[in-house]
């Protein structure tokens, strides 16, 4: 849809019917009644199972519900001939069913159909620094001009359809194509339909369900077969007290070279059906029995499989073997060239790991039917076991245990003395020493592997680390992975937020880069140059974009009320952004990423200007190059505090020197 910015009505709409690839296009002119009539007959004749768009969850479907009513007749029924495209008989009794009907702020409901935003797929895959489609269609296709938004002025609509109508009828086209594209690219329908099959459930459960309703969907099932009762989802408070989480291991700051990493396989899932851990084998009398599974901090007690299997761990038994089914398969298709066959494996091993992976979040919830406040915890109790238990045979054994994390555990490799870290040129002298510790370092990490392997702890070696190096912060680390692919891990940076921008994030990448290569004087001489060349504005605009998510609660007129999310919404930046592209006439949504720029970091709140240079093609604000000085000093001086200079020492670009230093 194209509306008007002055009257909220709808100027002129564009939809693409796709059937296996080949597509169609329809465009709507004309008085607003026309417009919504002709998508509503469109709908009906054509019969899609998806409707799809950019937004359509808090723009298209809510202005066209609204612009039905208002400019309708009252009558439900009546208004079905503007927006009933629901899959049912065009009748006064389905009247209900022909609308679209949003379920909660997000998801709508459409009997018969699947609405499927794009933006929300985008969202949830990709997490972009900014979300708008212009934004996405550059970052996925940069050198593909047919697939980048059209130069016109959405903040200017009006104008813009009185002066060239057929340019703006192109842009509504265009933008109807995308949604399409995006969806392909992302494999999003693929997934939704393998999803479906693995749960047993309904696409539409699948795509705009919840894990719960997946779950239930194979517990139910499997409850019904064995004549065990279903409970109803549990009421009450939502809150209780907190599970204890895995197990993390306190870091050394610095560099560490040559690490096997350890991996166990589907932890929580692989430890449910070992002990057996479900609410149909929780021991809740207070009896003792030598052959019970007792957790091994709380004492909660499960009958062990032989007397009863849960329902739980059988479903996960079976889910495991159809997963291990469907990578042996991808594996065949991908060595005898059958793409199609590839293609529908790749799609059913990943939809099984997303399925068993959202067990252990409903079983540890409160308000699951099949749950109680026992289960999760035992489930958390055994992993921190099973990794301390391998972590203390380690450390007898002499071996030096760099990090831990839940289900990952860094063990140093024994490699020779002064082996490199960095892969030489192959005609190096050094080259076959950096081989050799490479070679040793697999060696060790399948020998650990199989050694600590055991049921309900299946563990894998799942990569080699030539270097490994943390500022000494759980959860923050970065490694030079040489097996079974060569690239850098980053784990928890800001490098991963979106909510950083593009400058500090490359810097980090690049400091990074100059650490795992042992030269940690090179990276905080970068970042004192980096520093500077802020303070000298000597950097672009959009290189310091800050990007956040923004909530508000949708009003049936498409304006958005801020109060009813935040105490003092005015003193959140991403609300004033949010609230200037609302003002320019550009588009918002609650739950979206907006970005900024902050003009004056002294003031409170802070002064910050929208970043709609990409839609608008207006001048870049002129950023407060002490304030970005700062942030880069912040957040950077946190690793190089690792090499003896904290962030005021990277701000005055020099360091007290102190005894150690001679």
């Amino acid at each position: 849809l194209e509306t008007s910015i002055r009257h909220n009505t709808i100027l002129c709409a564009a939809a693409v019917i796709d059937r296996g690839g080949n597509r169609s296009e329809h465009e709507f002119r004309g008085e607003e009644r026309d417009i919504l009539e002709g998508l509503t007959r469109l709908i009906r004749d054509e019969d899609p199972d998806f409707i799809t768009g950019y937004n359509i969850d808090n723009f298209d479907l809510p202005r066209i519900i609204e612009r039905a009513e208002e400019s309708g007749p009252r009558s439900r029924f009546e208004q079905a001939a503007l927006c009933g495209w629901g899959r049912v008989p065009a009748i006064e009794s389905e009247a209900k069913r022909l609308k679209p009907n949003r379920a909660n702020n997000r998801v709508w409901r459409l009997t018969g159909r699947i609405p499927l935003d794009a933006w929300w797929q985008v969202r949830q895959t990709l997490r972009p620094e900014r979300e708008s489609l212009r934004y996405v269609a550059n970052m996925l296709w940069p050198d593909d001009a047919d697939k980048h938004k059209l130069d016109v002025d959405a903040s200017r609509m009006d104008e813009e359809w009185a002066a060239r109508p057929d340019e703006v009828m192109e842009y509504c086209v265009r933008d109807t194509y995308l949604p399409l594209d995006i969806l392909a690219h992302l494999q999003s329908i693929q997934r939704k339909e393998a999803l479906a099959a693995v749960a047993l459930s309904t696409v539409e459960t699948a795509a705009a369900g919840t894990t719960s309703q997946w779950i239930d969907s194979l517990v139910i099932r499997l409850a019904d077969r064995e004549n065990i009762a279903v409970p109803m989802t549990q009421s009450g408070p939502r809150r209780r007290d907190q599970i204890a989480g895995g197990y993390v291991h306190d870091v050394e700051p610095g560099i560490h070279p040559w690490v096997a990493v350890l991996d166990f396989k589907s932890m929580y899932p692989s430890i449910m059906i070992a002990q057996n851990i479900c609410s149909t084998t929780l021991v809740r009398d207070g009896s003792k029995n030598d052959s019970h599974n007792v957790s091994p901090t709380t004492g909660t007690r499960y009958l062990e499989s032989q007397e009863r299997e849960g329902l739980v761990p059988r479903l996960l038994s079976q889910l495991m073997e159809k997963r291990d089914l469907h990578k042996r398969e991808l594996a065949n298709a991908e060595e005898s060239g059958d793409k199609e066959a590839a293609f529908l494996h790749d799609q059913l091993q990943y939809a099984v790991k997303i399925l068993m992976n959202s067990f252990y979040g409903v079983f540890a919830s409160s308000f699951y039917r099949f749950t109680h406040p026992d289960l999760g915890a035992s489930i958390t109790e055994w992993a921190r076991h099973n990794i301390r238990s391998i972590i203390a045979q380690l450390e007898t054994d002499g071996h030096h245990v760099v990090y831990s994390d839940t289900d990952s555990i860094f063990v140093t490799a024994p490699v020779e003395p002064d082996s490199p870290i960095s892969r030489p040129p192959e005609d190096a002298l050094v080259f076959a020493d950096w081989r050799a510790a490479r070679a040793e370092t697999l060696r060790f990490g399948e020998r650990l592997a199989n050694r600590f392997t055991k049921e309900g702890a299946e563990l894998e070696f799942e990569t080699a680390l030539s270097a490994f190096f943390s500022h000494g912060a759980k959860k923050r680390y970065v490694g030079r992975v040489v097996w079974p692919r060569e690239e850098m891990l980053i784990r928890g940076y800001e490098v991963r937020r979106s909510d950083s921008f593009s400058l500090l994030r490359r810097t980090m990448v690049e400091m990074f880069e100059l650490i795992l290569a042992n030269e940690p004087w090179s990276a905080v001489e970068l970042t004192k140059a980096q520093i500077d060349s802020v303070r000298a504005r000597e950097v672009d605009a959009v290189d310091l974009v800050i990007s956040r998510s923004c909530k508000g609660q949708l009003r049936r007129n498409g304006s958005v009320d801020f109060t009813k999310v935040y105490k003092n919404p005015d003193s959140l930046p991403y609300v004033r952004a949010a609230k200037q592209r609302i003002e320019a006439g550009l588009g918002f949504t609650p739950g979206m990423k907006v970005g900024w720029i902050v003009i004056d970091g002294k003031r409170s709140p802070m002064r910050i200007e929208a970043w709609m240079v990409d839609e608008l093609g207006v001048e870049p604000p002129r950023y407060d190059p002490n304030f970005y000085a700062r942030r880069l000093a912040k957040a950077l001086g946190r690793i190089t505090e690792a090499f003896g200079w904290d962030e005021n020492e990277l701000l005055a670009g020099s360091r007290q020197q102190t005894l150690f230093d001679f």
